[in-house]
């Protein structure tokens, strides 16, 4: 989290996420204490936050990867079929339509520059963005 409690939040197999505290490893529960937090960085496919990244046929596992830019005002992608999507952040409306074989993403401060890191193809892109 953003503020001095080090807090950690997973995405499990079965698509749920799960917050601990770190380093006590204690799962926390309450969802208006997890409602709340103000996380320092967010790289989750999951929750209310990112809905709009999914398409109306998108299956779970079709979305990869999510970077959200250290100002928290953009959020980029990168899913199964190659494609690089940016959205504003949060996008809680379902089926956002935006856009731009991706397997992780990370951006250096506020998404100037996206690194962008393909498993397959064994490649790494780099997208400038302009605002």
């Amino acid at each position: 989290s953003k503020f001095s409690v080090v807090i950690s939040k997973v995405s499990t197999g079965s698509y749920k996420r799960q917050v601990y505290e770190v380093p006590s490893g204690k799962q926390l529960v309450d969802q208006a204490v997890i409602d709340r937090i103000t996380w320092a960085t967010w790289t989750s496919v999951l929750g209310d936050e990112v809905m709009g990244i999914w398409s109306r046929h998108a299956e779970k596992a079709d979305v990869n990867c999510a970077c959200v830019s250290h100002s928290g005002i953009n959020l980029v992608t990168g899913d199964d079929f190659g494609m690089v999507k940016l959205f504003d952040f949060p996008c809680p409306e379902k089926f956002v339509r935006t856009h731009f074989c991706v397997v992780t993403t990370r951006s250096n401060v506020d998404i100037v520059v996206l690194y962008c890191f393909s498993g397959g193809c064994m490649m790494i892109s780099f997208y400038k963005f302009v605002a």
